[in-house]
């Protein structure tokens, strides 16, 4: 992992650029800790507004489930 002592930052993920079915980006890692998380971008993002333009996510048991039926 990258030292980022110097300017406070800990590194907690990699993520891993991702496209779905219908041709989305998106973006999945696992943290330190294992836990899965997924990054969408805000559908309601608007210039000038204060939104954020990506929504991280962690990944529940039944989204992990959901996707293995899937797969």
């Amino acid at each position: 992992m990258t030292d980022n002592k110097n300017n406070g930052l800990e590194e907690l993920s990699g993520l891993f650029r991702n496209e779905s079915k219908k041709g989305d980006i998106y973006y999945g890692g696992k943290l330190t800790d294992g836990t899965e998380v997924v990054m969408f971008r805000n559908s309601y993002w608007e210039e000038g507004k204060n939104r954020p333009y990506f929504r991280l996510y962690k990944r529940t048991e039944e989204g992990k489930q959901s996707k293995a039926v899937h797969d």
